[in-house]
């Protein structure tokens, strides 16, 4: 009797969670030409995240012997423009923008994996520099790669509501018009 790789259902899991997510055509397409291996359970996982944010990019540092793992996104971008005109019209700061701290929050949550020997970071203030993004540091024990897409795509789709109530919200302000600009004083003054 063959024991069965708990690689196999990994790569299984994987795919289900991103047909279900609504790849695109070209996307499946790619993710049905992986067999079921041990090797491509972890490979599937790493092209899942380009699929999901289109502009990932992973760097390995030899000395350290850790991956470096960029998400970004056009989404991401137009997330850190949204919050600056949300702040510029509070007058609020960072800290105090609400859309900021849920996505925040979402990225604490979803990545908290059942691995170690990761952390990660984010940058989405205007105050740091280089492209807004989400940083995932992984060591070469880090085995939670299977556990990558879901997370990744939770964080995606908060990213887009965050985005659309954001819009929304501007949107509404910028449609207030007032009725009259003038003033109690003014109107006994002209009287």
């Amino acid at each position: 009797m063959e024991e069965l790789n708990y690689s196999f259902f990994s790569l299984l899991h994987t795919a289900k969670v991103m047909f279900d997510s609504g790849l695109s055509e070209t996307d499946k397409e790619n993710l049905g030409i992986w067999e079921l291996d041990a090797d491509n359970s972890y490979a599937v996982a790493m092209d899942a995240a380009g699929w999901i944010f289109r502009d990932t990019d992973i760097y390995f540092n030899e000395k350290h012997e850790m991956d470096t793992w960029l998400f970004g996104d056009p989404m991401i971008d137009t997330f850190c423009q949204l919050c600056q005109k949300y702040e510029q019209r509070k007058g609020s700061s960072e800290e105090e923008n609400p859309y900021r701290d849920k996505m925040e929050g979402c990225i604490r949550e979803n990545f908290r994996f059942s691995s170690y020997n990761y952390g990660y970071d984010w940058r989405q203030s205007l105050s740091k520099r280089g492209r807004k993004c989400v940083v995932l540091f992984t060591d070469c024990e880090f085995y939670s790669h299977d556990e990558l897409p879901k997370a990744l795509l939770d964080i995606r789709s908060l990213f887009l509501t965050l985005n659309q109530r954001m819009e929304a919200e501007l949107a509404e302000e910028t449609r207030i018009i007032p009725l009259s600009t003038v003033t109690a004083a003014q109107r006994k003054e002209a009287a």
